[in-house]
């Protein structure tokens, strides 16, 4: 998955060097950067032949490497590299050419850099790595060229999150995109590097809670993903339920997840989750795996039924009722 935070700093990395291009501060040294991210090759070389500063940085710290190996412009990365220019330079938020280039998916840049000695592990300063980068972009060959150049399938960036945890989530600002949701080829091959399906980041949550894709949730499960996982009372089937994934909630049933799951604080439960959520057809998929109609909110003593009366889910209502819930009163 594309994270949001590395989605905001894509956005700002375009913006900064929009900036250079079209307002220099230095002749030889931004003028190397725009050409770079231009793509002007025969400009590249004409500054580098008046001995333009190849690692001369921007305002953001970024090189003409990191630029063109951004924007994807291979013959420019080539002639820097040939110009001695540093593979493994950063810019201000730490990344680095590789990191820049596995995340806009070129290819063949990166294959450039990583013959060229770039470190494939190098972290920016928010923990992320080229692998992480890839893999929440959806970028399948790139990953696995990473992984052939050895790259730490089970790194962690600052939050805790590895690159499958990447690779299988879906963002909520992009849900009912099929093109942003997880990314099946991209799961399978961090899983076949061995990445830890069960790893945790930082609040707890593993691939499996952060799937909602009903292919990207099976091959976890394939994997041995911990289904009755418990982060804080929220389990995979709790977290798909009040999503309304109807096909994952089906398919953590089959893997026999708990029903009534719930944390040591009176947590909400799956069908407190759909229910309150109004996913009807989640709803009857849970009831016909006998959850427990009448199980309470610890801190307010609500139950599914008095959620969806408030919310004023009628065939919730109706179908709680049929399933002999109590309402709360």
């Amino acid at each position: 998955m594309v994270s949001i935070r590395k989605l905001v700093h894509a956005l700002a990395l375009l913006a900064v060097i929009s900036l250079l291009v079209a307002a220099p501060t230095n002749a030889a040294q931004d003028g190397l950067i725009s050409a770079s991210v231009a793509g002007d090759l025969p400009r590249v070389k004409s500054l580098l032949a008046a001995n333009a500063d190849v690692d001369a940085k921007g305002l953001d710290g970024s090189t003409a490497l990191i630029a063109a190996s951004f924007a994807g412009h291979l013959e420019v990365v080539q002639t820097l590299l040939a110009a001695k220019a540093d593979v493994n330079a950063k810019a201000l938020d730490g990344s680095t050419a590789l990191i820049a280039a596995s995340f806009a998916g070129h290819l063949e840049v990166v294959q450039t850099l990583l013959a060229a000695k770039a470190d494939v592990n190098a972290k920016a300063l928010d923990g992320g790595t080229a692998l992480m980068g890839a893999a929440g972009s959806g970028h399948v060959e790139v990953v696995r060229a990473l992984l052939a150049a050895n790259a730490d399938v089970n790194a962690k960036d600052n939050h805790g999150m590895t690159a499958l945890m990447m690779g299988a989530s879906t963002p909520i600002y992009v849900r009912g995109d099929e093109r942003a949701r997880g990314h099946l080829e991209v799961v399978q091959n961090l899983l076949a590097a061995k990445a830890d399906v069960n790893a945790k980041d930082a609040n707890g949550c593993t691939a499996l809670f952060r799937a909602s894709q009903l292919d990207v949730v099976q091959a976890l499960l394939a994997a041995k993903a911990d289904v009755k996982a418990n982060v804080g009372g929220f389990t995979a089937l709790s977290v798909a339920s009040a999503r309304g994934d109807q096909k994952v909630v089906q398919a953590l049933l089959a893997a026999d997840a708990d029903v009534n799951a719930k944390g040591l604080d009176g947590s909400t439960t799956a069908l407190i989750g759909a229910s309150s959520a109004g996913h009807l057809e989640v709803v009857q998929t849970l009831l016909a795996a006998n959850a427990d109609v009448n199980a309470k909110l610890l801190a307010t003593g609500e139950t599914a039924i008095s959620l969806a009366t408030k919310r004023d889910f009628v065939e919730i209502v109706q179908l709680l009722k049929a399933a002999a819930c109590t309402p709360n009163k």
